[in-house]
């Protein structure tokens, strides 16, 4: 899945008007994920996102930590200055998006780094 595939595919599952909004969802998740400790599977998800998407998981300045889901949106929701619902919706769109766009292996190696509360965002129903 190329650059453009794969926002497309977040416009479409998080109902976002703009390339702007879209955006702005990939970035606000993809860099809450970076700082949530992830065993090096962010790093990983990374390298088979396309570019422009995976450099958002950079290594955080920071030493990542471990939170959970609750947190995870309320950072998402921080970062996008939104309500939790649309906190939720990115945090869906963005994560099954991506999730899907790398090979099965990194999939399962992935949601099995992720918390049980979170790894729901992961999947696309």
């Amino acid at each position: 899945m190329n650059t453009d595939e794969l926002t497309d595919l977040i416009r479409q599952r998080g109902k976002y008007d703009t390339a702007e909004a879209t955006r702005g969802a990939i970035e606000a998740v993809l860099t809450v994920l970076a700082t949530r400790h992830t065993d090096g599977e962010a790093a990983k998800l990374a390298a088979q996102l396309p570019s422009g998407i995976g450099e958002y998981l950079r290594e955080p300045e920071e030493k990542p930590e471990e939170f959970d889901a609750e947190e995870f949106l309320a950072r998402v929701q921080k970062q996008l200055d939104s309500n939790e619902q649309q906190a939720q919706t990115a945090t869906h769109a963005v994560l099954s998006a991506v999730t899907e766009a790398v090979s099965e292996g990194e999939q399962i190696s992935f949601m099995n780094a992720l918390p049980n509360d979170l790894s729901g965002y992961a999947r696309w129903n």
